[in-house]
């Protein structure tokens, strides 16, 4: 009986240690807090002029890297934009 409630415990630490874990991110990238929304990474394109007051928390680009598109795409090389005006 002891043995399967130090088991059960042990499978309970886990379970708690994993959900409070920061999520896993893409390639080139890492997970921040406290991030502007729109001025926390740099992206391919157009530089933001005004930064939003917001803070999120999330998987943001490495430095050297820029996001290609959306929120959901990948992170490149900032000499791999397309659009040179960065």
């Amino acid at each position: 009986m002891r043995i399967l409630l130090a088991a059960l415990l042990t499978i309970i630490i886990l379970e708690a240690v994993i959900a409070f874990h920061d999520p896993p991110c893409k390639k080139n990238e890492a997970f921040r807090k406290g991030m502007s929304s729109n001025c926390g990474e740099h992206r391919c394109g157009p530089i933001v002029r005004r930064c939003k007051r917001d803070s999120r928390d999330g998987c943001f680009c490495n430095e050297g890297f820029r996001r290609k598109g959306g929120a959901r795409s990948r992170c490149i090389p900032e000499n791999k934009c397309k659009n040179k005006k960065i």
